[in-house]
């Protein structure tokens, strides 16, 4: 079984640059609103990619355009800024998985985004979509199940489909979707940087510390 993927949730190039140095995040994801936060421009994603540290190995950018043509000529120019990181967000809907489909046939990885039911996570893995991004915080009452139940509707063989759990704001909440086989998470930096502390091993070191004094 493959690792989880923790991914960082934020467009502040900082943030991104200190998340990347803790070692064990492996990529970062945006959104329209998060690119708006940092006060970033379409014109400014060029010199943005760029600058997003070489051991994050997915860069994930959204399009913003409405229709199946404008979507694909968006990704398709947003896939050219890094080839070889660059990840496109499609959201969930009819002309959004008409422009996966022809992505996927172009070589262009896709994250369908703003999932929320089992049935659209089935449409993201029968477009050949790489990631199929689920708003946990989103999901309506009962969400625990229903990610049980998105996870085997697209397990393998079945589907090469991975989702990516988003909007998770709780280390308990990051640890019950590990549990539960969610192969990858996106967080805000925040919460990454504090998923190694624990008080118990926080007081073990420190006991650690004390008794070297006297070897």
């Amino acid at each position: 079984m493959p690792p989880l993927h923790l991914l960082v949730d934020t467009a502040d190039s900082a943030a991104i640059r200190r998340a990347a140095a803790l070692g064990y995040v492996y990529g970062v994801t945006t959104n329209p609103t998060l690119l708006r936060r940092a006060r970033l421009r379409r014109s400014d994603l060029d010199a943005w990619v760029r600058g997003v540290p070489d051991p994050l190995r997915e860069i994930h950018l959204q399009v913003l355009s409405d229709d199946p043509a404008g979507m694909v000529d968006e990704a398709r120019a947003l896939h050219a800024l890094d080839p070889s990181r660059v990840v496109v967000k499609i959201p969930a809907t009819a002309a959004g998985y008409q422009a996966a489909r022809l992505l996927g046939r172009q070589g262009v990885p896709v994250t369908v985004t703003a999932v929320l039911s089992v049935r659209q996570a089935v449409l993201a893995a029968a477009v050949d979509a790489r990631y199929a991004a689920v708003y946990v915080g989103r999901l309506p009452g009962g969400r625990w199940d229903l990610l049980r139940r998105m996870l085997a509707a697209v397990q393998p063989p079945r589907s090469s489909l991975q989702v990516l759990a988003a909007s998770v704001r709780t280390v308990g909440d990051m640890e019950r979707l590990a549990v539960l086989g969610v192969p990858a998470l996106t967080l805000p930096p925040g919460l990454l940087a504090a998923l190694p502390e624990v008080p118990a091993t926080r007081e073990a070191v420190r006991r650690f510390r004390a008794d070297a004094r006297h070897l």
